[in-house]
């Protein structure tokens, strides 16, 4: 499946109640857990099929990353939706260009810090030859968690992705970190 080499990453806390998610699933089946009059910025489904979403809401009043199921959220964050979660934010991306002979790269990552805990959004795309000799693209999501100084990976499954971590910056309201 060919990608466009463009652009391309979200957050949480953990909570343990339900949140009123829409029930509706986009294209693909991926619940976004988005409240009503939200909008899905960048999610996807992980291995364990928890739902990892980054969502904007109403006229862009906050940004909010939640992590888990439609039943059950286990993660939130912030906790306080208001204009003040933007900069809760940092992203970070890169791009080379080129496509497959340059194996061309598109990286995007959406990081923020609760209770000392580190989580990142990761949404990259490479070019690359197939054994074929035909370009094709490879696309990677998921969020790493870092705790102290071990990093743990959560990895995303691709087909699943709803949305474009790289649109969360259109908004000109994230803080923009150039050596993230």
């Amino acid at each position: 499946m060919k990608h466009s080499m463009l652009t391309s990453s979200a957050s949480f806390l953990l909570v343990g109640f339900a949140l009123p998610l829409e029930a509706a699933k986009p294209p693909g089946g991926v619940a976004t857990l988005a409240r009503a009059g939200e909008t899905t910025v960048f999610a996807f489904q992980t291995k364990s099929g928890k739902t990892a979403a980054l969502c904007r809401g109403p006229k862009g009043a906050y940004l909010v990353y939640r992590f888990g199921t439609a039943a059950k959220v286990e993660l939130q964050y912030p906790a306080k939706l208001d204009a003040s979660s933007w900069k809760k934010f940092t992203y970070w991306s890169y791009t080379r260009g080129g496509g497959a002979a340059n194996e061309g790269v598109e990286s995007a990552q959406l990081r923020f810090k609760n209770d000392g805990v580190v989580y990142t959004l990761t949404d990259d795309t490479r070019a690359y030859y197939t054994r074929q000799h035909e370009e094709d693209y490879r696309r990677e999501v998921g969020i790493e968690v870092a705790i102290k100084v071990k990093p743990v990976s959560i990895l995303g499954l691709p087909t699943t992705v709803v949305g474009d971590l790289s649109k969360v910056k259109d908004d000109n309201k994230v803080k923009i970190d150039e050596d993230m």
